[in-house]
C-alpha cells in the first residue's frame, strides 16, 4: 500500500507539472527530427534494408535522446524533498526506503514508458505509405532502449539522493553516463584486453544487438545487474540519513570519529561482495548466452549450415583478426565470432590490432584491416574478412576434402560461368560452388565424343538454341552410366530438347508463367515469387524462404511415368492464383505475352522437377525405343537407383542479378548437392549482406515526407505541449 501511494503521489507530480510535459515534448521533438534526418539519408543513400538499416540508426539515435531526458526526469526525485526537508520528516513515519525509492523508480520508469510509446507514432506512419516495416525487428530495440532506460533512471536516483540541489543531480547523472558512453573511444590509447573489458561495461556499446534487431540473454542480466547494483547503492544513500552521520566527509578524522563509520564499512564490504556476485552471475550468462533473432531474414543468427559443420569440428581452430578502426569494428567482429564459439568450443579466435602487431600481421600476410587468417590442422587460410559467410566457407573447404567436377555445357548460348555480368553471367554462382570445394569447368558437347569420367554433375544454364541429336545421345549415355544433369531452360521452343526430357517423365510446355498474388513488391506477374516446396524433394527439406523465378516455363512430371525412372516429383510451384499460358500464338505477334481475357492453365504450375532413374535401364534417346502405348508400368521400389536428373524452367534465378535474392543460391546449391548424391551438405547457408540484392526500396513522395515533418517535428511535441499548458491551467484555477 505504501508502494502504491508513493508510485501514484510520484505519478501526480510528473504528470501535474508543465515542465515534465515540456521535457516530455522536447524528447519527441528531438526523435521525431533524428527519425526524420535518418529516413531523408535512408532514402538518399539507397538504403533498402529497413530492419538493418532505418531502424538501426533511429534506435542509436534514440540513445541520445535518452541521454538527455531521464537526467531531467530524475533531478528532482530526491534533491527537491532533501532540500525542502520533506524527506527528513517522510523518516519520521514507518515507510521504508525500499518503497520510497521503488515508488519513485517506477514512477520514472512509467514516464519513460510514455515516452517510447509516443515514438511508435514513427512506424505507424512510415507502414501507411510504405507496407513493408517488419514490425517483429522493432521488438529488440524498444526493449534495448527501455533497459538502458532503466539504467539511466537508477544511476539519476542515487545522484538525486546525494544532493540537495536539482542542477548539481542534472549535470553527475549526464556527467557519469556520457563517462559510460565514451569508454571506448580512444581505441588507439588502450591495448586489444583493455578494450575488451571497456566493451564489457560500457552501456552504449551493450546496445549494440538490440539496435540491429536481436536480444541477447547476456545483454539483458547485464543491464538487469548494472540498474540493480545502482538501487542498491541509491536504498543505502536513504540509509544511511538514519545512522546519525551528518557532516561525516567533511574530513577523513571526522568520518573515523563517527560512530556510524562500522556501519559504513560494513555496507562497503557488502557492496564489493555483492558486485562480485554479480559479475559472477555474468559471467555464467554469456558462457549460456541465448539468442533471440527478430531480423526478418536471421541474420544475427548462425545457420544451419555454419552449425553443421561446427558440430563436426573435432579439432582446435584458430582465428586470428586483425582489426584497425573504431571499437564498433571490434564489436561487429566480436560479435560474429563469439556466436563461432558458443557453439563449439574447439573454434577458438583473438582479434589483434594490425599496428600494434605488424610483425605478426606481415608473417600471415594480412596486408588490410580486416583480414583474418583460419588455422586448422596444419593448414592455414586468409580471408578477405570475418563475416560469417567467409570463416564458413573455410570451414567448408577444410572438412570437405574431396574435390568434385562440374561441367558446364557451352556452346548454344548459355548463360556463362566465366561471365560478371548481371543477367547473362553466373560468375556467381560459380565462385558459391567453388567455395563449397567444386571444381567448375566447360565442355562442349558438339567437340566430344563423351562426358568427362570425372563429371560429377552437367549443368546446362540456359540455352538460345535447340539440342542436335548427337548430343543428346551423349548426354543420355552420361545419365544411363549413373550420371546427373541440371537444365535450367527459359521459355523457348526446343523440341529436341522436350522430345528429351520426356523419355524421363518430365514435360515440357510452351507457356510462360504468370502470377499476379505472389509477386514482389513493385515487381511483375512475370517473376512469381515462389513459397509451395514439395518438402518430400531432398533439395527443399526444412526451406522456408521464397525464391524468384523471372520469366519461367511450367515443368510438370509425366503421368504415367516411363519405364526406368524411379520417380518424378515437382517440388517447387507458384501459388493458386498463378497462369501458364502459351507465349506466342496464331492471333498475336511472336513474342508477344498478353494475359488478361485469354484462356490460360491456372495454378498451381511446377517450376521445377526432381527425377531418379534406375541404373540398368536409363531410358533411351531413340524416341523409336519408348512403349507405343505410353502405359509403361512404373519402376520397382527396390530397383538399383542411377542417375539424377532436375529440370528448372527458368535460368535467370542463379544469374549474377537474382542469385543473391531470397533464398535463390541456397536453391541452387542444394539442388547441386542432391544431383551429386551429397545430401548432407543441403542446408540453410549464412546470408552476407554486405552483398545480398535488397528487394525494395524505400521511396517517399515530397508531400509525404512533408507530413511526415508535421506529424513527427511538430504536431505530435505541440500535442503535448498543449497538454501541458491545459493541465497547467486546470490547476491554477483549482487552487483559485
Amino acid at each position: 500500500m505504501v508502494l502504491r501511494a508513493i508510485f501514484i503521489k510520484e505519478l501526480r507530480s510528473y504528470f501535474g507539472l508543465f515542465l515534465a510535459y515540456a521535457i516530455v515534448a522536447v524528447a519527441l521533438a528531438l526523435s521525431g527530427f533524428f527519425f526524420y534526418t535518418d529516413i531523408s539519408f535512408f532514402m538518399m543513400w539507397g538504403g533498402q534494408n529497413l530492419a538493418r538499416g532505418l531502424w538501426e540508426f533511429f534506435f542509436h539515435d534514440l540513445r541520445y535522446v535518452l541521454l538527455l531526458l531521464v537526467p531531467a526526469i530524475t533531478a528532482r526525485s530526491f534533491a527537491e524533498e532533501k532540500k525542502l526537508g520533506t524527506l527528513d520528516l517522510l523518516w519520521t513515519y514507518p515507510i521504508p526506503e525500499s518503497s520510497v525509492l521503488l515508488g519513485k523508480f517506477l514512477a520514472a520508469a512509467t514516464l519513460l514508458l510514455v515516452v517510447l510509446g509516443l515514438t511508435l507514432v514513427y512506424p505507424f506512419v512510415l507502414s501507411h505509405w510504405h507496407p513493408e516495416v517488419h514490425w517483429p525487428a522493432l521488438i529488440p530495440g524498444y526493449v534495448g532502449l527501455l533497459l538502458i532506460g532503466l539504467v539511466f533512471i537508477s544511476v539519476g536516483l542515487l545522484l538525486s539522493a546525494l544532493t540537495d540541489s536539482q542542477a548539481i543531480a542534472a549535470m553527475a547523472t549526464l556527467g557519469v553516463l556520457v563517462l559510460f558512453w565514451s569508454l571506448t573511444w580512444n581505441e588507439q590509447a588502450m591495448s586489444e584486453a583493455w578494450l575488451h573489458v571497456l566493451l564489457q561495461i560500457s552501456l552504449f556499446d551493450r546496445f549494440y544487438n538490440f539496435a540491429r534487431g536481436a536480444i541477447d540473454s547476456q545483454e539483458i542480466t547485464f543491464f538487469l545487474f548494472f540498474f540493480s547494483f545502482f538501487l542498491l547503492l541509491t536504498w543505502q544513500a536513504l540509509r544511511a540519513r538514519r545512522w546519525h552521520g551528518k557532516g561525516e566527509f567533511s574530513s577523513l578524522g571526522t568520518f573515523l570519529a563517527t560512530p556510524s563509520r562500522k556501519q559504513w564499512v560494513t555496507v562497503a564490504v557488502l557492496d564489493l561482495l555483492i558486485l562480485a556476485g554479480l559479475v559472477g552471475l555474468q559471467t555464467l550468462s554469456i558462457r549460456n548466452n541465448q539468442r533471440w533473432d527478430f531480423t526478418p531474414t536471421q541474420t544475427l543468427s548462425l545457420s544451419k549450415q555454419t552449425k553443421s559443420l561446427l558440430a563436426d569440428l573435432d579439432k582446435d581452430a584458430l582465428l586470428t583478426l586483425f582489426f584497425g578502426g573504431s571499437p564498433d569494428a571490434y564489436q561487429r567482429y566480436e560479435d560474429v565470432l563469439k556466436r563461432f564459439t558458443a557453439e563449439n568450443a574447439y573454434f577458438q579466435y583473438r582479434i589483434l590490432h594490425r599496428d600494434r602487431n605488424i610483425g605478426l600481421a606481415r608473417q600471415y600476410g594480412a596486408t588490410h584491416y580486416g583480414t583474418a587468417v583460419l588455422e586448422y590442422d596444419g593448414q592455414h587460410k586468409l580471408l578477405p574478412g570475418a563475416g560469417e559467410k567467409t570463416i564458413t566457407e573455410a570451414l567448408f573447404q577444410f572438412l570437405r576434402q574431396e574435390q568434385k567436377t562440374i561441367y558446364f555445357v557451352g556452346g548454344h548460348g548459355e548463360k556463362d560461368p566465366r561471365s560478371g555480368q548481371p543477367q547473362l553471367g553466373y560468375s556467381a554462382a560459380a565462385s558459391a560452388l567453388r567455395n563449397e570445394n567444386f571444381i567448375i569447368r566447360p565442355v562442349f558437347l558438339a567437340r566430344t565424343e563423351r562426358i568427362p569420367e570425372d563429371a560429377a554433375l552437367v549443368v546446362v544454364s540456359g540455352p538460345q538454341t535447340d539440342f542436335l541429336p548427337d548430343e543428346l545421345e551423349r548426354l543420355a549415355r552420361y545419365l544411363s552410366a549413373g550420371g546427373s544433369l541440371l537444365f535450367m531452360l527459359d521459355p523457348m521452343p526446343a523440341p529436341n530438347l522436350t522430345a528429351f526430357l520426356a523419355q524421363y517423365g518430365i514435360e515440357l510446355d510452351q507457356d510462360v508463367v504468370y502470377d499476379p498474388q505472389n509477386r514482389l513488391f513493385g515487381g511483375d506477374a512475370l517473376s512469381p515469387l515462389v513459397s509451395l516446396y514439395n518438402t518430400g524433394v531432398e533439395i527443399v527439406r526444412d526451406f522456408q524462404v521464397g525464391t524468384i523465378f523471372p520469366l519461367s516455363r511450367s515443368v510438370e512430371p509425366a503421368d504415367p511415368l516411363p519405364d526406368g525412372v524411379l520417380s518424378a516429383q515437382p517440388f517447387c510451384r507458384t501459388g493458386p492464383g498463378a497462369w501458364a499460358r502459351f507465349r506466342a500464338g496464331a492471333d498475336s505477334p511472336e513474342g508477344a505475352v498478353d494475359f488478361e481475357g485469354t484462356k490460360a492453365r491456372p495454378g498451381p504450375i511446377s517450376l521445377a522437377v526432381a527425377a531418379m532413374l534406375r541404373r540398368d535401364q536409363a531410358a533411351s534417346p531413340n524416341p523409336s525405343d519408348q512403349p507405343t502405348n505410353g502405359t509403361a508400368p512404373p519402376a520397382s521400389a527396390d530397383a538399383e537407383p542411377g542417375g539424377r536428373l532436375v529440370v528448372y524452367g527458368d535460368s535467370d534465378f542463379a544469374s549474377n542479378s537474382r542469385l543473391s535474392l531470397l533464398g535463390n543460391r541456397d536453391l541452387f546449391l542444394n539442388t547441386v548437392q542432391w544431383l551429386v548424391q551429397e545430401e548432407g551438405f543441403i542446408t540453410e547457408r549464412p546470408r552476407d549482406a554486405s552483398i545480398q540484392q535488397k528487394i525494395s526500396t524505400l521511396v517517399l513522395t515530397t508531400e509525404q515526407t512533408r507530413q511526415l515533418f508535421l506529424i513527427t517535428i511538430i504536431a505530435e511535441p505541440g500535442v503535448i505541449l498543449l497538454l501541458g499548458m491545459l493541465v497547467a491551467i486546470s490547476r491554477r484555477r483549482h487552487r483559485r
